[in-house]
């Protein structure tokens, strides 16, 4: 289920464009990523667009890209 409407949107910093990434994962972990992803934009007051590209670049650092 995909409910983005392919369009960039601004980032955090205004001069930032964005990209839509899509990928195939199994249900389960898009229902986990999801719910994940909303807790953290519910505890640290960020938008979903800023805890999607920390989430990424955490995945980058940790695996060294």
């Amino acid at each position: 289920m995909h409910h983005d409407d392919g369009e960039r949107r601004p980032s955090a910093a205004p001069d930032e464009e964005t990209e839509l990434l899509s990928i195939r994962i199994r249900k389960d972990l898009y229902r986990a990523f999801r719910r994940c992803a909303w807790m953290t934009v519910h505890e640290t007051g960020l938008t979903l667009d800023e805890v999607h590209n920390r989430l990424v670049e955490d995945l980058l650092r940790a695996r060294g890209c």
